[in-house]
């Protein structure tokens, strides 16, 4: 297989959620509202389902690249989650 960078397995969708998740946090954050945060909960628990499917899906298609770049690279939050 060839490898192509950083971001070999990562679709550029993966980043938009990243970003999305966290304008949503900022506006949480800045709105000081408990119904945005419940509000916030419902797509993190979307996007966190949909990309254990295609964390999956990458480790049946590759598995031993994939659990190498799944140790260097997280989910959604870099160096956290």
């Amino acid at each position: 297989m060839k490898k192509r960078g950083r971001d070999h397995f990562s679709p550029s969708a993966t980043r938009s959620t990243s970003s999305q998740l966290l304008a949503g946090l900022g506006w949480v954050i800045f709105s000081l509202s408990l119904s945005h945060l419940l509000l916030l909960i419902v797509p993190f628990l979307f996007f966190s389902f949909k990309a254990a499917k295609e964390e999956q899906l990458l480790r049946d298609r590759h598995p031993a690249e994939y659990e190498e770049y799944a140790r260097r690279v997280r989910k959604f939050i870099p160096f956290i989650y």
